[in-house]
């Protein structure tokens, strides 16, 4: 179901929260790139990788970052991770970004690695390393998880998966 799009604008405007214009103008302007394209005339549907990355778009966006610079870090680094090693909800369970600026500034192409975490094991950076941003994609997964399964248009489908499911 990770790879299905059931989720859509609305849902996204409700649990991140971000405003419509915002979302749309991330889109239009290439600095976020959602999994499935819409047909012409068709609302757009997202699916879990999307939601989580523009929920942690969000999240760089409350840090002061400005809109085309978080989604920008989202579509350059976050969403290349989350299709290539995010198969399952839970499998974005203790992941972090951890994103290290260089010697004097942040940039979109700023190095970047992905690593899994435990509540109960220490990260450690070495102390030669620059400071670095750490976003937690586990909790951010976790939160939007939560938030979308409550939501109406999660309902539905959960019903017609189910039907469909039965009737197999």
């Amino acid at each position: 179901m990770i790879d299905a799009p059931v989720w859509r604008n609305a849902d996204l405007i409700r649990i991140i929260p971000i405003t419509r214009a915002d979302l749309n103008q991330a889109i239009s302007r290439n600095d976020f790139r959602p999994e499935s394209s819409p047909k012409p005339g068709k609302a757009r549907w997202y699916g879990l990788r999307d939601v989580v990355s523009v929920a942690a778009a969000q999240d760089l966006r409350k840090l002061g970052f400005g809109p085309s610079f978080a989604f920008g870090l989202v579509q350059k680094h976050l969403s290349p991770f989350l299709r290539s090693q995010i198969a399952t909800s839970d499998d974005c369970a203790g992941v972090l970004w951890l994103i290290r600026p260089s010697a004097d500034h942040l940039e979109i192409d700023a190095p970047c690695e992905f690593r899994r975490h435990t509540e109960y094991e220490e990260l450690l950076i070495p102390p030669n390393e620059n400071a670095c941003i750490i976003v937690n994609v586990g909790r951010i997964a976790a939160r939007v998880i939560n938030d979308l399964q409550a939501t109406e248009t999660g309902k539905v489908i959960r019903r017609e998966f189910q039907q469909t499911a039965t009737e197999r």
